[in-house]
């Protein structure tokens, strides 16, 4: 026997209306949470925005900045090398023997060429000297070669510190802010003596 669709109808259960109500109810309450989640991250978001808006920049922005200033002041390397050639000459258990060796200065402020220049008559009596007092067994080795590299650049900076400060005694008053403004307390001088030909015979 078919079964009557009237039946099937009556069969089904309907929906309570508690049930609905109570769903209602749970997606309205969802909606309010979700509504005042949101508010709260968009007012934390704006109060984090104003603030780093108003306040001074931080260290972390002023940190690159400090960077770059730092970049800025540090002048690149010059390279001055002395012409012509030093050649000395040893005698080595009665022979002769010679030295002849290029040197260059490595600085980094451009005003001191001009001293450089204007004593370099005192600079090659003392690099002359230097190299001529050395021991010609101790310049073959690597050790005896860096020790007359150090010995020449205090020998250079020695030099150039006291024409310097004789130079700053002449000065006036004016001059001497001047001076102290653009090079600060300390004048300026090499930083290395660099030996860019070393020939031994």
């Amino acid at each position: 026997m078919a079964a009557n669709p009237k039946d099937d109808k009556k069969a089904a259960p309907a929906p309570a209306v508690g049930d609905a109500e109570a769903s209602q109810k749970k997606k309205k309450m969802m909606i309010m949470i979700g509504a005042g989640v949101l508010l709260v991250l968009v007012s934390v978001g704006g109060t984090i925005g104003a603030l780093k808006f108003l306040s001074p920049q931080s260290k972390s922005d002023d940190a690159p900045k400090a960077s770059e200033e730092a970049v800025a002041v540090e002048s690149p390397v010059i390279y001055y090398a002395l012409k012509p050639n030093f050649t000395v000459n040893y005698d080595v258990g009665g022979r002769q023997r010679f030295l002849q060796t290029e040197l260059t200065f490595a600085y980094r402020d451009e005003s001191l060429l001009k001293i450089i220049e204007l004593h370099m008559p005192a600079v090659r009596n003392s690099l002359v000297l230097l190299l001529s007092s050395q021991i010609f067994d101790d310049l073959q080795t690597v050790e005896g070669k860096e020790k007359l590299r150090a010995d020449a650049l205090q020998a250079v900076q020695d030099i150039l510190d006291k024409e310097q400060a004789d130079a700053f005694a002449r000065l006036s008053s004016k001059e001497k802010e001047k001076f102290v403004k653009e090079h600060g307390k300390d004048a300026p001088n090499i930083d290395q003596v660099l030996f860019t030909n070393f020939v031994m015979q």
